[in-house]
């Protein structure tokens, strides 16, 4: 599930979530990104930060995770 909402013309946010039940195990996979994307001209700047708890929906290991994207990009 996810929702996005454009700011202005030229800024975006975005909130996701998601789960995964794997039957053979009793935790489940969930994860949650937040987002944006930027642009002016023709220049796009895009981030995000994304975490996942029990990565894997293993219930003998801990596998939290947690990851940062940043993007610059030019279109000519």
């Amino acid at each position: 599930m996810g929702v996005s909402y454009a700011v202005s013309d030229n800024l975006s946010i975005g909130y996701n979530t998601s789960e995964y039940d794997d039957d053979n195990n009793t935790t489940d996979e969930e994860s949650t990104s937040i987002n944006f994307s930027y642009t002016m001209g023709s220049m796009t700047l895009a981030g995000a930060h994304v975490t996942v708890d029990n990565q894997g929906a293993d219930s003998a290991a801990i596998n939290d995770v947690t990851g940062y994207a940043l993007d610059l990009s030019f279109a000519f």
